[in-house]
C-alpha cells in the first residue's frame, strides 16, 4: 500500500510538472509574440495582426491612460493615421476594424468613467457606418460592464491566444493590416491594383440608410467637452460615393455629415471624389488607403488645408453639394462612359 501511494504521488507529480511546463511555454510563447498587447508587442518578428484589436488596444493603452492627451476614435480608416506624427501631442489611436459609432461612444463613455479627458479629440466618420441594419455594438464584455480588461495571465494561458502567435509567426494574417513596434497601423499591399466595379447602375433596393445616427457622433463628442474636436471623413473609393447618387441617397449621406459636423470644430471631407479616391494603386481595396494617403490626410487635418477634401465648417452645404455632383460626373461617372 505504500509503494502503491508512493507511486500515485510519483505520477502526480510528473502529471503536474509537464502540465507546469505545457502552461509555461504557452505562456511564454504568447508573451514573446503579444499577439493582444499585454507589454509591447512581437519582439521576435516587430509585426502583429489586428487579430482582436478591440481588446488589444485596451490592453495597451489602460496602463498607460495618463500619458496620454489625444485621441483617435473610429474604424480600421482612421486606425490607419499615423498618430505619432501629431507634434505636441501624445494620441493614442483606438481606431478597430469594422468599427461603428455605437461602438466608439461605449469606449468613449469607458474613457470618461476612468476620468480621461483628452485635449484633442480626431473622430472618423465612415460613409458605411449610415447603410444597413442597427445590430448590437461588437464590444468586449468589460467595456459594457465597466471593468477591467482579462487578466494576461488567464488570455495568455489560453489555446486561442496561442493559435493567434502561431498564426502571426506564419504570417496568416486576419485582414490586410498590420501593425510595427509602435502600434503603428499599415495596410498589407496587395499585388495588383485594386479593381472598381467595372459598372456602375442603381440598385433595385440599395441598402437602408440611416441619417439619424449622425446624433450618435454628436453625442460623442460632447463627452469630452474640453477637447478641440476633429472631425474627419476618410478617403473613399470614388465609385461607393458615386454609387450613393445612382440610388438616390447622397443627398441623405451629406445630410447626415452636415449634422455630424455641427458638434465639431473642424470637420473636414476626404471622401468626396478626387484624384487620390479614383486612383487604384494607393488602396488595397478602396477603403482602406497607403501610407502616403493617409499621412496627406493627418497633415490636412492638423493644418486645415483640405485640399482636395472639403471643409464642411469653412463651406456651406450648398457648395459641398454642388462639389460632389460636379466630382462624381467628371471624374466618375464621365470616366465611365469614355472607358465603354
Amino acid at each position: 500500500m505504500a509503494r502503491t501511494h508512493r507511486l500515485l504521488r510519483r505520477y502526480l507529480v510528473m502529471l503536474l510538472a509537464a502540465i507546469a511546463v505545457v502552461a509555461g511555454a504557452c505562456f511564454g510563447a504568447n508573451a514573446l509574440i503579444d499577439p493582444l498587447w499585454y507589454f509591447n508587442g512581437n519582439v521576435v518578428t516587430g509585426v502583429n495582426y489586428t487579430f482582436n484589436e478591440r481588446l488589444a488596444k485596451m490592453n495597451y493603452l489602460l496602463p498607460r491612460l495618463e500619458q496620454y492627451d489625444c485621441l483617435i476614435l473610429g474604424s480600421s480608416t482612421a486606425a490607419l493615421l499615423p498618430e505619432r506624427r501629431i507634434q505636441g501631442r501624445r494620441c493614442f489611436n483606438l481606431g478597430f476594424s469594422s468599427g461603428v459609432v455605437s461602438e466608439f461612444l461605449l469606449y468613449a463613455k469607458y474613457l470618461r468613467a476612468r476620468d480621461f479627458r483628452p485635449k484633442l479629440l480626431i473622430v472618423g466618420v465612415d460613409e458605411f457606418d449610415f447603410e444597413g441594419p442597427t445590430v448590437a455594438p461588437n464590444v468586449p464584455d468589460f467595456i459594457v460592464k465597466g471593468a477591467d480588461p482579462p487578466a494576461v495571465w488567464r488570455t495568455y494561458l489560453s489555446l486561442d491566444a496561442l493559435d493567434f502567435s502561431y498564426r502571426t509567426l506564419r504570417g496568416d494574417y486576419p485582414n490586410h493590416r498590420m501593425f510595427g513596434r509602435d502600434l503603428q497601423s499599415h495596410i498589407i499591399p496587395r499585388g495588383r491594383p485594386y479593381k472598381p466595379p467595372a459598372q456602375l447602375a442603381a440598385q433595385a433596393i440599395p441598402p437602408e440608410f440611416h441619417p439619424e445616427r449622425a446624433e450618435m457622433y454628436i453625442e460623442l463628442r460632447r463627452l469630452f467637452p474640453e477637447a478641440r474636436a476633429v472631425g474627419f471623413v476618410p478617403p473613399t473609393a470614388a465609385w461607393t460615393i458615386a454609387q450613393l447618387k445612382l440610388d438616390g441617397r447622397l443627398d441623405a449621406y451629406l445630410e447626415a455629415l452636415h449634422r455630424v459636423s455641427t458638434a465639431f470644430d473642424e470637420f473636414l471631407d476626404f471622401g468626396i471624389p478626387s484624384e487620390i479616391t479614383v486612383s487604384t494603386t494607393n488602396t488595397f481595396d478602396g477603403l482602406h488607403y497607403d501610407d502616403a494617403v493617409n499621412e496627406h490626410t493627418l497633415a490636412a487635418l492638423l493644418s486645415g488645408q483640405t485640399a482636395p477634401g472639403v471643409d464642411w465648417i469653412r463651406e456651406s452645404s450648398t457648395e459641398i453639394a454642388a462639389a460632389y455632383d460636379d466630382r462624381i460626373n467628371r471624374l466618375v461617372l464621365h470616366q465611365k462612359l469614355l472607358s465603354n
